[in-house]
């Protein structure tokens, strides 16, 4: 099962230069929900991965912990 490495997602985050609501405007996500997935509060399903790594112009394998 594919789960979101929290960290990963931040540095992301912080490298595209987008703030919350921009990342989840850009995803299609409810700001909410980014910022569960953020804080740890909520597991990430494999389409929202996919879509925040889209959102980022990540590959998937980037947000993924190993």
């Amino acid at each position: 099962m594919l789960e979101i490495d929290i960290e990963k997602l931040k540095v992301a985050q912080a490298r595209a230069c987008l703030s919350l609501e921009e990342l989840a405007n850009k995803a299609g996500i409810s700001r909410s929900s980014v910022s569960k997935i953020m804080r740890g509060e909520r597991r990430a399903n494999p389409k929202t991965i996919g879509l925040l790594a889209k959102a980022m112009e990540l590959d998937v394998i980037e947000l993924i912990k190993r």
